[in-house]
């Protein structure tokens, strides 16, 4: 049977299902946050090769393979001039969009200054790093993983602004999807509340789990394990046939 791009195709080994991602070379965004510390180590572990994009200070590199990088997603010349210095060697194969800020406020109470702020880092963000780090890749072929979010879906009354950009982030992500096909595959994940500095005020009290447990059919929140898990499966050709997907980590919030 005929196949019309021989890109994505697993390789069968159900063994080890992301061998692919050995050698490969990932750029995650927001990669000195929580979840961007996590999905760094996880592709480390494959024997990937990682830059960590991040506005916060530089660190030291607890790894060889790890590059850290300053620059601002809302600052297109930052993230083109980390590409420029990519672009010196073999290029990405992979680009996570890990970054973003949250201010709880409903959409009433949302005032313009912190409207735009939210929109530039979680909206206007993503569309910078897709353009900068993932136009490339459509000569070589690549896989790219957003972060979108259970708010995105779901009416979150403090998440509400928050969500309406992660739920444009779902449907940019399509898009991107459609127009990039068949050489770059570009999917989502939509978690439910993790443990990280984004979240730490409202973990810091046992009242918010007493509410939050009993709205997840899980009975559990998401940990950064969890969401590395899924970017995993979404970069490699594991999930070769997926494409334009935000495939939810929620517990099943989305479905009650």
């Amino acid at each position: 049977m005929k196949t019309y791009s021989n890109a994505h195709i697993p390789s069968g080994n159900y063994i080890q299902p992301y061998a692919d991602l050995k050698d490969s070379h990932v750029l995650i965004t927001g990669g000195r946050g929580t979840l961007g510390s996590a999905t760094a180590k996880a592709f480390i572990n494959l024997g990937a090769k990682v830059w960590c994009v991040d506005s916060s200070p530089i660190v030291e590199s607890d790894h060889p393979d790890i590059f850290h990088r300053h620059a601002d997603v809302r600052d297109r010349s930052s993230l083109e001039k980390i590409q420029r210095e990519i672009e010196q060697g073999p290029g990405l194969n992979v680009l996570v969009n890990a970054h973003g800020i949250q201010i709880r406020t409903d959409f009433a109470g949302c005032d313009e200054e912190t409207w735009m702020k939210l929109t530039d880092v979680n909206l206007n963000g993503v569309y910078r790093s897709c353009q900068v780090f993932g136009g490339p890749m459509r000569q070589r072929g690549g896989s790219i993983v957003n972060i979108s979010s259970v708010n995105g879906v779901v009416v979150s009354g403090k998440g509400t602004p928050y969500g309406i950009q992660k739920a444009a982030v779902s449907f940019m992500t399509k898009v991107i999807a459609v127009e990039w096909a068949p050489s770059v595959r570009v999917n989502a994940i939509a978690p439910t509340t993790v443990p990280s500095n984004m979240t730490s005020d409202l973990f810091a009290t046992s009242e918010y789990l007493e509410k939050k447990l009993p709205t997840i059919p899980l009975q559990r929140t998401g940990s950064v394990e969890d969401i590395a898990h899924a970017i995993i499966f979404l970069a490699s050709s594991a999930s070769g046939l997926t494409t334009g997907h935000t495939l939810m980590m929620d517990g099943g919030i989305s479905l009650i």
